[in-house]
């Protein structure tokens, strides 16, 4: 089936693929040529993106005394119903492969198109469903894209590819291909706007790489609006092909099966991180449900951003609650992108997931992983100590720690008929790296990786009874308050710390008696 077009073709008849480009409106001269010879892909997020994309490359190709435009799966006529009789190449001949025989057609679409291509510089704009490039895999596509790559050279012609559909996973099976594929763009819609995608471009004026704009319609016509700000195209710059793909493991969707071709499960760390140490700009999601998984898991993490770059998006996920604050702040130093914490539903965290798609890490990774889990970790003291040991223990973890991890130091005033002896007897405490004295007729507090929203809610978890009928209230100290704790201000030497008294012993249990039978009334 053929077509009429413009009739602007050379009256010798032949072809000037020269002069062939995307028409696309704003874009930089060297990223719309195609090259004779050339096979390009262009992926879009639906067949209807896929027409207007085929209508506005016809439209500029008036010079062209015949362009073949085939589909696979749907019928060509809607790549060219925009057009008017005087718009496009000349001659317009049409291909289509039914639904049935998408499989079949993919493979035989060189072939295809040989025969209904002219002998010499013809262009060929193809539409290709992304499921049926599915079946084509490793060696498969390769092999493919060789024999479509060799009948365009040979004869002097140039193929537009247009993929559409879920196409995430196309261009990183299509970059380790570049010798046989002269470009890959990718045309999608991200966070309420059309970008256009620029994976990687050749033609006469060079190679090019790494370049998004915002897209917009205007009829078939594409235009673009600049690269953005500089910190967007910086951070664009540093992504590779596999920005859409998703590494996950299994456990992290709660059994879900992955949504789509772009998501890829693993059942552990070592198959995971085998994956994301190839990728550069991935979403790789890890999961966690135990605390003393966390130091192993800095390092993953760690050993992923110093090996892989800025570009790849690493995400814990915490599914039993587990993490403390200052793991939080390990994982996210060591390179983490963001950190889930535990309950949150699976759809509220997909959401969190696209709220990170297009940035890069900006944090700085140190030369050591194992001094930043050892900063990040408790020192090996807890409970009740002397002033003494609390003011040297205090000044130092502030000190080392450097604002690694925020600590509190607290002081709190018991409230009237309440000694600070009574006040410690009520103190439980659990964890690693906490501790306390009386000092100057108050309890000093130190709470290891204590954020200031969060004292008040450990201070809960600290004492038997309310704090809040223990003490009048409580004062932050810095660390230059820690280190004026003195005798002259009536600590050390004059309130020397108080030994806690034992439990008073219980009493004793009462003496047991056994009942005797009484009589009730005289003697009758």
């Amino acid at each position: 089936m053929e077509n009429g077009g413009a009739q602007g073709a050379p009256a010798d008849g032949k072809t000037n693929l020269k002069t062939i480009s995307l028409a696309i409106d704003g874009l930089p001269f060297e990223l719309t040529r195609l090259r004779v010879g050339g096979v390009y892909w262009v992926a879009c997020a639906d067949a209807g993106h896929a027409d207007l994309f085929a209508a506005g490359v016809l439209a500029g190709s008036d010079t062209l005394p015949l362009a073949v435009v085939a589909a696979l799966g749907r019928p060509p006529a809607s790549m060219v119903a925009p057009l008017t009789a005087e718009q496009g190449p000349a001659r317009i001949r049409l291909h289509e492969a039914a639904v049935a025989d998408l499989a079949p057609a993919v493979r035989a679409l060189p072939a295809d198109l040989a025969r209904c291509a002219g002998a010499h510089g013809t262009l060929c704009v193809v539409q290709v469903p992304a499921t049926a490039l599915e079946s084509l895999e490793g060696a498969h596509l390769a092999r493919w894209c060789r024999q479509l790559h060799d009948w365009a050279s040979a004869g002097g012609h140039c193929v537009l590819l247009l993929c559409h559909g879920e196409a995430a996973t196309l261009a990183p099976r299509l970059l380790p291909l570049n010798p046989l594929c002269s470009g890959v763009a990718q045309l999608y819609p991200h966070r309420g706007a059309l970008q256009y995608l620029v994976h990687y471009w050749s033609n006469a004026e060079g190679v090019f790489a790494h370049r998004d704009f915002e897209a917009r319609w205007s009829g078939f016509r594409l235009g673009v609006v600049a690269d953005g700000d500089g910190a967007v195209a910086a951070a664009l710059a540093q992504e590779g092909g596999d920005r859409f793909l998703y590494l996950a493991q299994a456990d992290a969707l709660e059994g879900a099966p992955p949504f789509s071709p772009a998501w890829r499960l693993f059942e552990n760390w070592s198959a995971l991180v085998a994956a994301a140490l190839q990728a550069q700009a991935a979403t790789v999601v890890l999961s966690i449900g135990e605390n003393a998984d966390v130091d192993a898991l800095a390092r993953i993490v760690f050993e992923l951003r110093s090996e892989r770059g800025n570009g790849l998006k690493l995400v814990v996920r915490e599914m039993q609650p587990c993490l403390r604050y200052a793991d939080e702040r390990l994982l996210l130093e060591s390179g983490a992108s963001l950190v889930a914490p535990a309950n949150l539903p699976l759809a509220r965290f997909l959401t969190l997931l696209e709220t990170i798609q297009g940035q890069t890490w900006q944090g700085r990774l140190p030369d050591d992983p194992e001094r930043l889990i050892r900063l990040h970790r408790p020192p090996d003291v807890g409970g009740i100590v002397t002033p003494a040991q609390f003011r040297q223990l205090a000044v130092e973890l502030l000190d080392q720690r450097g604002g690694v991890v925020e600590s509190a130091v607290l002081v709190l005033q018991p409230v009237a008929g309440v000694s600070p002896v009574q006040a410690l007897q009520q103190l439980q405490m659990r964890r690693r790296g906490d501790f306390a004295c009386m000092y100057a007729g108050q309890v000093w507090l130190f709470l290891f990786a204590c954020r200031s929203d969060g004292v008040e809610r450990a201070l809960g978890n600290l004492f038997r009874l309310p704090w809040r009928e223990l003490f009048d209230g409580y004062e932050r100290q810095a660390g230059h308050d820690v280190a004026a704790m003195s005798a002259a201000a009536g600590g050390f030497a004059a309130a020397p710390m108080q030994q806690m008294p034992p439990p008073e012993p219980a009493a004793p249990a009462p003496s047991w008696t056994a009942p005797r039978p009484i009589r009730l009334g005289g003697e009758g």
